[in-house]
């Protein structure tokens, strides 16, 4: 059985739209190439883990050269994860066609953890069976540790899982273990590259199931609800460059 693993970031939500950026730099209270900067240099850490919400937006102010208060950290977590949550209709679309035909999906997603319980509730996750964060996996792509760590959690042999994702350093990454690749560019373009790779798409109605979520690192899967009501009592921020 071939697994379709999708990246979230920049493939079934679109990057973060200006307006967005725009309110996450007024709420800083800096310029917006000022909070570009500032918002990558410590991402990657927020991604994997090592960083939680309030510890990255206090680092992220000290590189802004403020001190933020906690009322204004925790507005600037909550308007970044709503920033990753504009899906791309028709990747969604093609996510409920694939699934329609009886595919096997799943996510991974380089994701901080108040943005995963965020993914995690979305209706659309319901069509994946599992949803893989970098947070909780605590390695991120395009570190082969977690491509690792995902061919153990679906049971399979790298050639039984085709990969979806923006960047191509992580679709490369995966390659050298014998993933089969895609780059992703537009909707229209995947779904013709997963045609070409045997997947079928079904535009018959398909309803969408509770899929399980990693909680921890090398831990067992756990339903989503639990990493939806962590998410409810710190409804928080996301997103990076290596979000996705």
């Amino acid at each position: 059985m071939t697994w379709v693993l999708f990246d979230y970031g920049g493939v079934i939500c679109r990057l973060q739209p200006d307006e967005d950026l725009a309110l996450l730099a007024a709420a800083a209270g800096c310029s917006r190439q000022d909070l570009a900067d500032a918002y990558w240099a410590y991402r990657l850490d927020y991604d994997r883990g090592d960083l939680d919400g309030t510890s990255y937006w206090r680092k992220v102010s000290g590189v802004l050269g403020r001190t933020l208060p906690d009322a204004q950290i925790k507005e600037l977590i909550r308007l970044d994860v709503e920033s990753w949550l504009h899906l791309h209709p028709q990747m969604v679309a093609l996510i409920e066609d694939v699934a329609g035909a009886g595919h096997r999906l799943a996510v991974l997603s380089n994701a901080p953890a108040e943005l995963a319980g965020a993914v995690s509730a979305l209706p659309v996750a319901g069509h994946f069976e599992h949803l893989a964060f970098s947070c909780f996996l605590r390695s991120a792509k395009p570190d082969q540790a977690c491509y690792r760590a995902v061919l153990g959690r679906l049971d399979a042999r790298p050639g039984d899982v085709i990969f979806l994702d923006d960047r191509p350093e992580n679709v490369a990454s995966a390659g050298e273990l014998g993933i089969r690749g895609i780059h992703v560019t537009t909707p229209a373009a995947a779904r013709s590259a997963l045609a070409a790779h045997g997947i079928t798409t079904s535009t018959s109605p398909v309803r969408s199931t509770a899929p399980t979520c990693d909680i921890a690192p090398g831990s067992r899967l756990w339903p989503v609800g639990v990493e939806a009501s962590v998410a409810s009592q710190n409804p928080s921020g996301v997103g990076s460059k290596m979000c996705g």
